[in-house]
This record gives C-alpha cells, sequence and structure tokens, in this order.
C-alpha cells in the first residue's frame, strides 16, 4: 500500500462577493462582510500550512466575478505565495463565476499553482516522500458552461491514487445553475477515488466508498439563505478510501431562526425572547459574529401591539443596539412578524356571532369521522386525482381544523379593521 496523500479541498471563495441585500447600517457589519471572503481565504491558508497538507485544490469560483478586481488578484496572489514558500502546491480550476476567458491584471502566480486547462482535462502529478497521487482537473473556458465536462476525465492505468478536481452541478442540484451538468454515474465511471467538487454552495459528500465525491461549500456564507457551516475539507486519501474532516473557515456567521411568541404577554416578553435567542446566535457562532434574521410565529396576544405603526421597528433597534455590544456581535438584520391573532374557541363557541357558528360547524364534522371524511374528499378528491399516485390523502381532522382556524384568522382580521 503506497503512503496516504492529505490535502485540503475546497471551492468557491468568491472573493470581494458585494452582499448586497444586507441592512448593513453598522459600519462594523459592513466591514465584517466586506472583508470575510478575505478572511476565509486566510483561513484556508493557515489551515493549510498549521495541518501541513500535501496540496491544495480549488474547485473554482476563486474570484466573485468575471472581471476580477485587483484587490482580488493581489491577495490571491500573496495567499499563493504562502502556500509556496510552505512548499505546498495548489491544483486549480475555474468555474462560472471566474471562467477563462474572464479579465485579468496579468498579476503572476507562484509556479506551484497548477491551473487547469479549459480546452481539455490535464494530469498533474504529486509526488513526495512516497507518497504519490495525480490530480486531474478543467476549468470553464466561459461563465454558462454547459458541457458534461466529467465525461472528458479518464484514469490512467498506472495512477496509485486519483483525485478530479470540477465545478459542476451534479443531478441538477436545484437553486443552482445548471453548469457542466453530469450525473453521479459520469463520476464514478472516471475511476477517480476523490471528486473534489465546487458549485453548490453548502458543504456536502454525495457518496462515499470505492468512491468519494464530495462538495466543499463555500469558505464563507454569501447570503442570509447559507446558514451553517461554511468551510472546506481535510482529506486523507489511501487505497482503503478518503477520510475527510471538515474545517470551519467563514469569518462571518449567516443564521435565521423563528421565536414562538404564543406564551408572551406584551412586547416586554417578546424582547426578553429575542434577546436570549441572539443569546443562544452568539454562542453557537464558536467566536465568530453573526448576521441574524428572525420569524415570529405562533397565535399570540401580542399580536395586536405588534401590528401598530412603529411597534416592530422599535423592537428592532432596541435587539439589535444590545446585540451588536456582546462578544461576538449578533447584527440583527431584520424581524418578520408573521404573528397569528390569539383565538379562545371556548369564548367564540359561545357567542351568536357568524365567528360562533364556524366554530360550531367544525366542532360537528370533527365529532362526526364519517361525514368530515365525506365532505374533505368531496373537496379535494379532484386535486388529489389531478395530482396522481404521489398525493397521499390527508386526514381529515387535521385538514377541518385547519380550514377552520384560517377562516377565523381572515374573519377576526377583518373585524380588527
Amino acid at each position: 500500500m503506497s503512503q496516504p496523500v492529505r490535502f485540503i479541498h475546497a471551492a468557491d471563495l468568491h472573493l470581494d462577493a458585494p452582499f448586497v441585500g444586507v441592512d448593513a447600517t453598522d459600519e462594523r457589519v459592513r466591514r465584517a462582510l466586506v472583508e470575510s471572503t478575505y478572511r476565509a481565504l486566510d483561513a484556508v491558508i493557515d489551515a493549510c500550512i498549521a495541518r501541513d497538507v500535501d496540496f491544495l485544490v480549488i474547485a473554482g469560483d476563486a474570484y466573485n466575478s468575471k472581471d476580477k478586481s485587483v484587490r482580488a488578484q493581489f491577495a490571491f496572489q500573496r495567499a499563493m505565495q504562502r502556500l509556496a514558500e510552505a512548499e505546498i502546491p495548489v491544483y486549480l480550476s475555474w468555474g462560472n463565476h471566474d471562467p477563462a476567458d474572464g479579465w485579468s491584471a496579468g498579476i503572476s502566480l507562484p509556479e506551484s499553482v497548477h491551473v487547469f486547462s479549459a480546452r481539455e482535462t490535464q494530469r498533474s502529478v504529486f509526488e513526495r516522500n512516497g507518497a504519490s497521487c495525480a490530480i486531474y482537473g478543467r476549468s470553464f473556458r466561459k461563465a454558462a458552461e454547459t458541457e458534461n465536462l466529467a465525461r472528458s476525465f479518464v484514469r490512467d492505468a498506472s495512477d496509485r491514487l486519483a483525485v478530479g478536481v470540477l465545478h459542476t452541478n451534479v443531478g441538477g442540484h436545484a437553486g443552482y445553475d445548471d453548469y457542466a451538468p453530469c450525473s453521479a454515474e459520469d463520476l464514478r465511471a472516471a475511476r477517480m477515488d476523490y471528486w473534489a467538487l465546487g458549485h453548490i454552495h453548502k458543504p456536502e459528500q454525495l457518496f462515499t466508498g470505492a468512491v468519494t465525491v464530495a462538495y466543499a461549500g463555500c469558505t464563507q456564507g454569501l447570503d442570509p439563505t447559507q446558514t451553517g457551516a461554511r468551510g472546506c475539507w481535510e482529506v486523507t486519501l489511501d487505497e482503503s478510501g478518503a477520510r475527510s474532516e471538515f474545517i470551519a473557515t467563514a469569518a462571518v456567521i449567516w443564521d435565521a431562526i423563528t421565536v414562538d411568541l404564543v406564551d408572551a404577554a406584551g412586547i416586554e416578553d417578546v424582547h426578553s425572547m429575542l434577546a436570549d435567542a441572539c443569546e443562544a446566535v452568539a454562542r453557537a457562532a464558536d467566536g465568530r459574529p453573526a448576521v441574524l434574521r428572525v420569524e415570529l410565529t405562533g397565535r399570540a396576544e401580542v399580536h395586536t401591539e405588534l401590528a401598530r405603526p412603529g411597534v416592530l421597528r422599535d423592537l428592532t433597534d432596541e435587539v439589535r443596539a444590545e446585540a451588536m455590544d456582546g462578544t461576538p456581535w449578533v447584527w440583527v438584520d431584520r424581524i418578520l412578524d408573521r404573528t397569528r391573532p390569539a383565538i379562545d374557541l371556548d369564548q367564540l363557541r359561545a357567542s351568536e356571532e357568524f365567528a360562533g357558528d364556524l366554530v360550531r360547524m367544525a366542532d360537528g364534522l370533527l365529532a362526526d369521522p364519517v361525514a368530515a371524511a365525506e365532505i374533505v374528499a368531496e373537496l379535494i378528491g379532484p386535486v388529489l386525482e389531478k395530482g396522481g399516485t404521489d398525493l397521499a390523502a390527508p386526514d381529515p381532522a387535521t385538514v377541518i381544523a385547519a380550514a377552520r382556524d384560517l377562516a377565523l384568522d381572515r374573519l377576526l382580521a377583518e373585524e380588527d379593521r
């Protein structure tokens, strides 16, 4: 058995990403976001050096833009120079954000950086201290690359170990452009031991075993939807397979939470619950600042107060200011009110108003399972028939209770106007 190789698999650094759509009115937040992709790059380089890996692979989108900023190019050059001085080679492919036909200022990279061609799949061999590994890669020629590039990867029979580096959408991941599309079967057919993939921003191992296929995800989350850990993989590879450890690199954490206000008696309770939530987010961020979005939910007595003009805005400002005083700070980007009016069914049931009639009618159906099933089948049956066998028939009691509550929500909201 040959000596194992250890390398870091990174992708989607998106240097100089603009971070639009965030209410970063605080200078600390703005500065942290602007610098975050650069700090994440530093974290990747620090990990390579501290762990003394054999090499680094970057599977596309090192830059955020086809027309790379000069600042980003110099930052990337400095990072690659640090690795060159540590004698750690780099194997780099371009993706849809930084294709080969993009603009470059001509800032040179060290000879230890191997940039894969956009014309053909290239093979490069790493050898050191008895360890040997072939690294195959191919770059995007243009941003909208629609060719199945994976099919151009063919392992040489002499390779002891083989790694494929590619920016691609495997199996049509929803929410991502279908660039360099391929299937799991295409990847297996190339007979790589490990596929280092980019393009999908969430870290994920598609499958492991004789062949490991993994997305590193982005090194820094780029928008409020990219919550959770972001970073890169350290991979130890030998003939028995790959063993991977995730390394967090994000400089700023995105988080999104839901706060149920069913037990909140007033605005002071809401404030307290939000403060506790911010503290929990700060603890979970592991020393990193966080940008947070909050959704308030539940049938709550405080719904009416939250709906008063200016209340939610003032509450957001108050919670935001307090959370920014902590270490690490938490920036409350926005708070959305999704609460609904509290409903006292017993009180409504005794009412002679239409709302009372509605509750009593639902009570009758819920007390008669046969009648409930018949009316739900009559109303929903055509939808199920049109949807085919993939749609499961819902529980009649659940449907009736949900319909009752929805009707009451709208009815009571009209009465409050």
